[in-house]
Order: structure tokens, then C-alpha cells, then sequence
């Protein structure tokens, strides 16, 4: 009698054991099957992510080309908030050749991007997420500037992250059409930035945006 009940007690164990290894199994394949499609999806976002912004993918400095394309998809105006960047920082600084030379740079950010639309590959997106991470990390070097002393010394905008608007250009392959020479904010004396008139279009853009 005794011998039985162990046997039964054994035999009971044993399948226990084995439901529970099959229950573990089927869960741990579960597990295996969510990974995999996580996996998958978060490539193929990926590659989504890459195909819609060829040009950008790896170029840009930290994550702003992450931040700035949610933006832009969640109807954010990217070309309004460069402006915003730009002016939040030019109320900040006394007038000296510094604040000049900052006012100068939105003027030759308008001629780039009308620059950019006319004789570059990449869509008006791109572009503007381009012009938007230079503002974010200029506005930012500016900011410390001001901090420092609001009277801004011209050759304080002379270095990088300032020059760094002469290489967005360099981000987006040439058309066709594109002129023989590119597209430059050094004068002929080689002094940053040299005067620039703007853009009429992209003021349009501006004032369609309400300002």
C-alpha cells in the first residue's frame, strides 16, 4: 500500500515536472516571438526612418535629427522655430557687432534655405531640420556668450558652432542646375558672415507662419 501511494506521489511529480517544463517552454517562446516582432519593427522603423531622411541619417550633432523630424511630423513649423531660436537669443544681446553679426546669420539662414530648395536634393523638410539643429546648438553657444557679457565681441561669432552654417549646404547633393561655385557666407576678405539680403520667399514663408 505504502509502495503505491510513493508511486503515485512519484508519477505525480513527474508530470507535474513536465507541465511545468512545457508551460515554461511555451511562455519562454512567447517571450522569444515578442523580442522578434519588437526587434522587427523597431528595424523597420528604422529603415523608414533612414529612407525619409537620407541625407541627415548620422550627420547631425546629438539627437536633434530625431527631436526636430518628430516635430516636423507632428506639425510643428520647424522654419518658425529657427526664427524663435534665433530671436529669443537676439532680444538678449546688447547692440555691439556681436548682436549685428547674429541678426546677419538669420539673413544668410534665408538665403541658404531658398539656396538649398533651388539647387539641392533633399525635400523642404529636411532642409528646414537641418537649419533648425544649427539654430538649436548656435542659439545655445550664444546663450553662454550672453551670460558672460551681453555686449558681444564680432569675433566671438567668427568660430564654430556659428561657422558651422557654411557646412549644411555640404549635407544635400547638387542638382543639376546647381551654379559652378557653392553656396558661402565668407566675404571676399574671407570675414563671417558677409551681408546678405535675405530671401524673399522664405520671408513669405515667415509671415504666412505669422511672423
Amino acid at each position: 500500500m505504502q509502495t503505491t501511494i510513493t508511486i503515485g506521489v512519484i508519477l505525480l511529480a513527474v508530470i507535474a515536472y513536465f507541465l511545468w517544463k512545457i508551460y515554461h517552454q511555451r511562455e519562454e517562446e512567447k517571450r522569444e516571438d515578442t523580442v522578434k516582432a519588437y526587434n522587427e519593427e523597431k528595424e523597420l522603423k528604422k529603415k523608414e526612418f533612414a529612407e525619409k531622411y537620407p541625407h541627415l541619417v548620422g550627420k547631425l550633432e546629438g539627437n536633434w535629427l530625431q527631436v526636430f523630424a518628430h516635430n516636423a511630423e507632428n506639425g510643428v513649423p520647424l522654419l518658425k522655430l529657427s526664427f524663435m531660436l534665433m530671436l529669443q537669443e537676439s532680444t538678449k544681446i546688447d547692440y555691439s557687432e556681436g548682436s549685428m553679426k547674429w541678426d546677419t546669420l538669420w539673413d544668410c539662414t534665408e538665403e541658404l534655405l531658398e539656396h538649398l530648395e533651388k539647387f539641392h536634393e533633399g525635400s523642404i523638410v529636411e532642409h528646414e531640420i537641418a537649419v533648425t539643429a544649427y539654430w538649436q546648438v548656435a542659439a545655445e553657444a550664444v546663450g553662454e556668450l550672453v551670460r558672460e557679457n551681453p555686449e558681444i565681441e564680432g569675433s566671438k561669432l567668427e568660430v564654430e558652432p556659428y561657422t558651422n552654417i557654411n557646412k549644411i549646404a555640404l549635407l544635400f547633393p547638387k542638382k543639376a542646375n546647381h551654379p559652378a561655385e557653392e553656396i558661402s557666407f565668407l566675404d571676399e576678405k574671407g570675414s563671417f558672415p558677409r551681408k546678405s539680403n535675405g530671401s524673399a520667399v522664405i520671408k513669405d514663408k515667415l509671415k504666412s507662419l505669422g511672423l
